[in-house]
């Protein structure tokens, strides 16, 4: 029975790798959009904001429900739930100013970074080789949040400029994290190849 989880588990990271890899294409593409080509409206910004929010809270979702078998699969859904409401709450939450704004994202940015500091934790435990980047990506995230939250401002430059260097650091670890999936899941096949059960260390007899 253990094999078999082993080898629907190692199905799932190789058929799901390229989502995390997406996403964080997709939040470099943002933090090189607010960084290089600053928006000049806070109506522009929302609208950024909100669409990226869902989008991005859409693949963690498809990536949590295709991977069902791995660590912390309930946090990510809720990862996930937060940002597609993120998005949908600036994008329709009328009159909206730089202010709220700014502390929307902040929040935002604490929830996902506590999440994910789960989700590491959760991975580090059952020994998935995912979980140094997961904690990289929620202390980012973390730590980015506080700054915002800790020094509130409305300029909408000061949300451009460090949300910016958010999205691109975040996006480079979630593509480094996407190919240690896909690696993690070629682990797991070649171990099953080899008839030892998961977890079980080089030279070790197959734990029952």
């Amino acid at each position: 029975m253990a094999k078999d989880l082993d080898d629907r588990v190692a199905a799932a990271l190789r058929s799901v790798w390229w989502l995390p890899v997406l996403r964080g294409v997709l939040l470099i593409v943002l933090g090189l959009l607010l960084l290089v080509e600053p928006l000049g409206t806070l109506v522009a910004l929302v609208w950024v904001f909100g669409v990226f929010a869902v989008a991005d809270g859409v693949v963690v979702l498809l990536q949590a429900l295709l991977a069902r078998g791995r660590p912390g699969f309930g946090w990510v859904i809720a990862q996930a739930l937060v940002s597609i409401g993120f998005g949908a709450l600036i994008m329709l939450w009328p009159g909206v100013t730089a202010l709220v704004l700014y502390y929307l994202l902040a929040l935002w940015l604490l929830v996902l970074g506590v999440t994910a500091l789960v989700v590491a934790a959760t991975q580090y435990r059952a020994r998935d080789l995912a979980w140094v980047g997961t904690l990289m990506l929620g202390l980012i995230g973390f730590l980015f949040g506080l700054l915002l939250a800790i020094k509130p401002q409305d300029s909408v430059s000061v949300i451009l400029t460090v949300y910016g260097l958010f999205a691109f650091v975040a996006g480079a670890v979630v593509v480094v994290t996407g190919f240690a999936t896909r690696s993690l899941g070629r682990q797991l096949a070649a171990t099953g190849r080899a008839g030892q059960a998961p977890n079980t260390a080089p030279g070790e007899p197959p734990r029952p």
